[in-house]
């Protein structure tokens, strides 16, 4: 079931609440963007392909190559 918001600042909110998937949320500055998000993302479920993309698309660049850093993995490859 997806209900679509309109928030603060003129930008909307798709959310989807689906049976057997944790709910998934997100902004967009259009509502034609939400409710094709929407659209995607619920038959991605349905086909069971979707991914839950939130926590890559707010992490940096920075903070990817200092996890690399941290890594032994990367270490252990540097040393041979």
């Amino acid at each position: 079931m997806v209900t679509i918001v309109k928030i603060p600042f003129g930008t909307w909110k798709a959310l989807i609440r689906k049976t057997g998937w944790p709910a998934t949320a997100k902004i967009s500055r259009t509502k034609r963007d939400a409710e094709d998000w929407a659209r995607r993302a619920e038959d991605e479920m349905v086909r069971g392909m979707y991914i839950q993309r939130a926590l890559a698309e707010r992490m940096t660049v920075e903070a990817a190559l200092q996890g690399l850093l941290d890594s032994d993995q990367i270490r252990r490859v540097l040393e041979v």
